[in-house]
């Protein structure tokens, strides 16, 4: 799946609109404990082969883009936590969750999204998650 967008368009609409769309999020963008968990979504987003890969995950499969992101950050995400099981805080979980979301909706243009069981209790804590439709 091609991006319509380059990596420096992506990251100047998650600049601009993320914080406008989800306000409530505003620790997840600019307190510095959260730093390597944005930056790590950051990176995610802007890279546009992996962005492709979740993007066709989600479409073809409709595999949540979370879960896909927490698959292939996997390692990162152990570091960042501190845990080998990479547990994540409800904030985060839900920061995550709305960050994916900014990016489907907000900037590929996503119509709706709907909310799936994941297999991903034991690693990360997370039960649910979204993919999106067109």
């Amino acid at each position: 799946m091609q991006i319509p967008f380059s990596s420096k368009e992506i990251l100047a609409q998650l600049e601009t609109g993320f914080l406008k769309m989800y306000a409530n999020f505003s620790p997840f963008y600019h307190d510095e404990k959260n730093s390597p968990l944005k930056n790590l979504c950051l990176d995610a987003a802007s890279d546009t082969e992996l962005l492709s890969h979740i993007v066709f995950c989600n479409d073809v499969f409709k595999i949540p883009p979370v879960k896909t992101f927490l698959e292939v950050r996997k390692e990162d995400l152990v570091k960042i936590t501190g845990d080998e099981n990479a547990f994540l805080s409800d904030f985060q979980k839900r920061a995550i969750g709305a960050f994916w979301g900014f990016v489907f909706k907000g900037i590929l243009g996503y119509k709706s999204s709907k909310n799936v069981t994941v297999s991903l209790n034991k690693m990360f804590r997370v039960s649910t998650a979204s993919y999106f439709i067109k």
